[in-house]
């Protein structure tokens, strides 16, 4: 067919349309490719193109990898994320049409974004944030501008929750059950129980407590002149914010829910747990929320649970109580105390009455192949977790009370391949290990300069452990292949999580003033996940001016020395050949300190 010359004019303009918009969208998705490194990406390391070229900056050989230029910055994000945790974030579960069930609060739980989805950028300061105040100062009192959040303030006046005092907030240690001061309401309790002393650690052989829907964690906080360490736990959720107060006061605490999955604790890892007008549905779902408690409760553990006195004249309330009575006698459970609308139950110490009960009778004892230590993204069972025959009649799990708990080999020690020389050698060693750091921060740290703690891989606690002597807490982390050895962390009066550390952890930005970190990208790095993503995940979750200590390989840390300026932890470094010890587990092995600056988005604008 011909063509006039008119009509070729005429599609001359249209053809040339055309190109364009070719050329622009295959410049646009050249963009897309390249920029993706620290666009919204994916944790993991194996993804590649043609050019055997990793997204994340890997070129892999059949050798092993060999890395690239780290890029030349990294992008700051917007400061509407200022506050941003990256697994917890429920305007993404609703963007992305997550299927959550609400009633059982799946939307509370740990749910990361898709590759496509994920943040990596450094996550900036509010506007006007300040160091946070030293401890035990800030137990009492943060910086407003620091978390500028006061709706909780006006909420919970009447309870003595925190009061907005000008450029403070400040924490007179009330609750909602506890309005004159949880330092009172601990002394109760501990009189309730007929402890020696009115003290609630009763000798030592009371330390881990678990704080259910905490608040603020003011009673967490009261615990700590008891020699009581507590895991305090809340959900990001409309008392939005919470958690972050009680961390910026630095008072041991977690985001987290009873929900669904299991909490990421081992069992038998307290002797109390605690609910103060907790408000959670204990009947729901056959009890599998109290049947969750009982796992986590030691042999002969305590179950505080506190009401206000409003809710003893309610025929609803007193409804729910009887039925709550009704299932701990079926779960043998005993009321140990009570007082007021405080009732204190009791766990049994030995499997005889279980082994009393009718037949049908429910909740039924779980499986016999059933883990009750698996707990990394595990759903709760609705069932009693019999003891072993070893723990039968084994009080508190067979531990010696703290403070010798925190070196005696604890029994559990033979479930993960450890012998008792083994262990404590790894005390020694981490004793030795820790002097050596203290040695090289000397210099720039003062009295009180460090108080939230991670370490980041755990082992069997002995950073922890060697850190006794400071006024400081520490949350060990687990990584979950390593995931048994949790339960020694807790045997040993401390506390902790298990994590997957090619996913963020769950707490908000600027929580930790030291996060330690040995082996952890190696380790990291063999699970196919990304050194640069972890990067920034410390950075998210690291204080301004917070320092990391970070023990790996001579290789890794030259790789990630590239990247101090990039995430501004360059205000102070140092690095050493560390000596071989026990644990050393190359020849190459390097410590890395750092510190981080404190920065603002207005004043990187202004460069």
């Amino acid at each position: 067919m011909k063509h006039t010359r008119s009509e070729r004019v005429r599609a001359t303009p249209r053809l040339l349309t055309y190109v364009l918009v070719g050329f622009i969208a295959l410049l646009g998705l050249t963009c897309l490719y390249y920029g993706s490194s620290f666009a919204p990406g994916s944790r993991k390391s194996d993804e590649f193109d043609g050019s055997n070229r990793a997204r994340t900056g890997f070129v892999r050989d059949r050798d092993g990898v060999s890395r690239v230029e780290v890029p030349k910055s990294i992008p700051i994000c917007d400061s509407k994320h200022s506050d941003l945790i990256p697994c917890l974030d429920r305007d993404l579960h609703h963007q992305l049409k997550l299927r959550l069930n609400l009633t059982l609060m799946e939307h509370y739980e740990h749910h990361c974004p898709p590759p496509e989805r994920r943040f990596n950028c450094l996550v900036p300061p509010p506007a006007g944030y300040k160091i946070p105040l030293k401890w035990p100062v800030s137990r009492d009192g943060v910086w407003k501008a620091n978390i500028p959040h006061t709706h909780l303030a006006q909420e919970k006046s009447d309870q003595n929750w925190m009061v907005v005092n000008g450029d403070k907030i400040n924490f007179p240690g009330g609750g909602t059950h506890f309005h004159y001061g949880a330092d009172k309401y601990i002394v109760s309790l501990a009189q309730m129980l007929k402890f020696p002393g009115d003290k609630l650690n009763n000798g030592g052989s009371i330390r881990n407590v678990l704080d259910v829907g905490c608040g603020v964690a003011s009673f967490g906080a009261y615990l700590l002149s008891h020699d009581i360490i507590a895991m305090s736990l809340a959900p990001n959720d409309v008392h939005q914010n919470q958690i972050q107060f009680a961390l910026e006061r630095g008072i041991p605490s977690t985001l987290g829910v009873l929900g669904t999955k299991r909490l990421p604790y081992p069992s038998r890892s307290f002797e109390l747990a605690h609910c103060s007008r907790c408000r959670i549905d204990w009947l729901q779902r056959d009890g599998i929320l109290l049947l969750e408690l009982d796992r986590l409760l030691r042999p002969g553990g305590y179950f505080v649970y506190s009401s206000p006195e409003a809710y003893a004249h309610d025929p609803e309330n007193r409804k729910i109580g009887t039925a709550m009575h009704d299932l701990f006698r079926r779960m043998c459970w005993r009321v140990v105390a009570k007082r007021d609308q405080s009732v204190i139950w009791g766990k049994p110490i030995s499997n005889s009455c279980y082994l009393k009960r009718g037949p049908g009778v429910q909740p039924p004892l779980c499986p016999s192949g059933e883990d009750p230590d698996a707990t990394w993204n595990v759903s709760m069972k609705a069932c009693i977790t019999p003891y072993s025959v070893r723990m039968h009649k084994e009080r508190w799990s067979g531990l010696v009370p703290w403070p010798r708990r925190l070196t005696a080999p604890p029994p559990r020690l033979e479930e993960v391949g450890v012998t008792p020389e083994q262990f404590r050698e790894d005390t020694e060693t981490w004793r030795h290990r820790v002097m050596e750091y203290w040695k090289l921060l000397k210099p720039m740290v003062q009295k009180n300069t460090i108080r939230n703690v991670m370490d980041m891989s755990s082992n069997l606690g002995g950073f922890a452990a060697a850190l006794n002597d400071k006024d400081v807490w520490v949350m060990n982390v687990i990584p979950v292949q390593s995931s048994p050895r949790m339960k020694i962390i807790y045997d040993r009066g401390l506390i902790g999580a298990t994590h997957d550390w090619c996913e963020a952890f769950d707490t908000y930005p600027r929580t930790f003033d030291l996060i330690h970190a040995w082996n952890t990208f190696t380790e990291t790095e063999a699970r196919g996940c990304s050194i640069e993503d972890l990067l920034i995940e410390m950075d998210r979750i690291l204080r301004p001016e917070g320092f990391v200590i970070i023990r790996d390989t001579s290789e890794n840390i030259a790789y990630i020395k590239k990247y101090l300026t990039l995430l501004k932890w360059d205000k102070w470094f140092t690095e050493t050949s560390p000596k071989s010890d026990s644990l050393t587990t190359t020849k190459e092995e390097r410590v890395l300190i750092a510190r981080k600056k404190l920065w603002s988005v207005a004043a990187i604008s202004e460069l």
